[in-house]
Formats: C-alpha cells, structure tokens, sequence
C-alpha cells in the first residue's frame, strides 16, 4: 500500500505560469519561486507586457502532497557456477614462459 504524506511549507512560495499551460498532460509547474507576492506579481506583469495578450496567473503553494514509493526488497544474487559466460578459465603455470 502507498503512504501519502501531506505537509504545509513553512514558507509559502509563489510561481507564475502563462494560462493554459499549466494543466496540459505531461506538464510541470513552473521551477522558478518566488518568496513574496510582490515579486511574483512583477514577474507576472514583466511577461504580461512582453506578450501582450497573454495572461498569466499567480499561484500560491499552500499544501505537498508525497507519495511514498512501496518498499521492494533487493533481490538475493544468485550463486555462479563454475564455467558460466564470462568466466576466465585459470592460467596453468609457465604458461607466460615464467618457471
């Protein structure tokens, strides 16, 4: 069974995403945070203004949500048997010329 642990961040961070591009399949949250909601709000109008049309919006990250992966034990390594794939044969003496 997975645990799913929830948590509320001591510092309540920001992200800004353009409209319509944050819940598409296969999409992320923006990686930039910002600390305070005047900074976000700047960059939300930065963007704004360089594309005009484009809405943006200000999202505020209030609770996390992790689940825990099920534990799978490591498999046991298997004994080898002498003379499997990948074995090298012992060298009988002299065969190099040595005594």
């Amino acid at each position: 069974m997975t645990d799913v642990r929830l948590t509320v961040p001591t510092a309540h961070t920001f992200m800004v995403a353009r409209k319509g591009r944050t819940m598409r399949p296969g999409s992320t949250l923006p990686r930039l945070r910002y600390q305070t909601l005047d900074a976000a709000s700047t960059a939300a109008e930065t963007e704004a203004a360089a594309n005009p049309g484009r809405v943006m919006i200000v999202f505020q990250e209030v609770l996390r949500a992790k689940a825990e992966a099920d534990h799978i034990p490591a498999a046991a390594p298997s004994p080898r048997r002498p003379g499997e794939p990948g074995d090298i044969p012992p060298m009988s003496p002299g065969s190099k010329g040595g005594a």
